[in-house]
């Protein structure tokens, strides 16, 4: 279905780039970003706002190009789109093949939608068409699933036992995408997805405050070691400061965020683990059609059977 949205979306820009300049600068400047950011958010798949700057960064260079060269107008055009799923891929050569792809096919997208935008109009669909499956063509490498990429990145920047729990929902993401829920439990789930993302940027967060608290905690430790001395006796009477007293619930709360990190992944596993079930349960409980075929061989069976014994009897 989005891989169908993208070709819409990037039909809907090759119609509209050649002629857009008749409609004044003003409307075909917005109406260009307007589609180009439609057209990078249709191929990532979110509307996170590197999709939609690199989009209208696209639109932008796109527009600067046509006059010079539609070949590169379409492929700044169609490589802008795919930035951010370009981040997502996992593997360096796919990465480039991906971009190299990009650059290829919107270059061509670009020089046939130019080319036949003043021809008659069964001529300028077949050719916007073309253009559209041409700048589809990186949609063919496989990138990793946009939630599963943020969760590994949170991963990365936050130590155990958040970090476990991170990796566990990331690798939980890609394995359960096939798993079929229906509109209901995958309502409830997609807002536990949503959860355990914001969770993890406030964990983020929290591990890149923990410097300042780590100082407090050794300038507090420092202070403890010097009142042995005799010269500080009166520091120990004196009561805790509230620099003292903040590492402690800033420990609490990373705990709290590190469990409940733990258990939305927990509760997750454990929801695709019952659907994929219960599926798997009815696969197994459909048995109408081999005791269908059961009947059927022992009919023929039993059809074989007679017509031997009154073979034997005419003998």
């Amino acid at each position: 279905m989005k891989k169908v949205a993208f070709v819409v979306a990037a039909g809907s820009l090759f119609v509209l780039a050649p002629i857009a300049n008749r409609f004044g600068p003003v409307v075909s400047s917005v109406t260009l970003v307007w589609l180009g950011v439609l057209l990078a958010v249709c191929a990532s798949g979110t509307t996170q706002s590197m999709s939609i700057a690199s989009g209208a960064l696209g639109a932008f260079g796109s527009g600067i190009l046509a006059g010079v060269s539609p070949a590169a107008a379409g492929a700044v055009m169609v490589a802008a789109a795919f930035a951010e799923r370009t981040t997502r891929i996992r593997s360096r050569t796919a990465r480039a093949v991906h971009v190299l792809v990009a650059l290829v096919g919107g270059a061509l997208a670009g020089t046939l939608s130019t080319a036949f935008g003043s021809s008659s109009i069964p001529v300028m669909a077949v050719a916007t068409l073309v253009a559209a499956v041409l700048s589809a063509l990186p949609l063919l490498v496989e990138a990793d699933d946009p939630v599963a990429h943020a969760l590994d990145q949170a991963a990365a920047s936050v130590s155990q036992p958040a970090r476990s729990a991170l990796l566990q929902g990331a690798e939980l993401r890609r394995n359960a995408a096939e798993v079929p829920l229906d509109s209901g439990t995958a309502a409830r789930v997609k807002k536990t997805w949503q959860s355990l993302l914001r969770l993890a940027e406030a964990r983020v967060r929290l591990e890149r405050s923990r410097p300042k608290t780590l100082v407090r905690i050794a300038d507090a430790s420092s202070l403890g070691a010097a009142s042995h001395t005799p010269q500080l006796s009166l520091a120990l009477e004196a009561p805790p400061s509230k620099a003292l007293v903040a590492p402690s619930a800033a420990d609490a709360v990373l705990d709290m965020v590190d469990q409940r990190l733990a258990e939305h992944v927990t509760v997750l596993a454990k929801a695709y683990t019952a659907v994929d079930t219960a599926r798997a349960a009815a696969i197994g409980l459909e048995d109408a059609d081999l005791r269908t075929v059961d009947s059927l061989g022992d009919s023929l069976e039993d059809e074989s059977r007679a017509m031997i014994e009154v073979k034997g009897a005419s003998a």
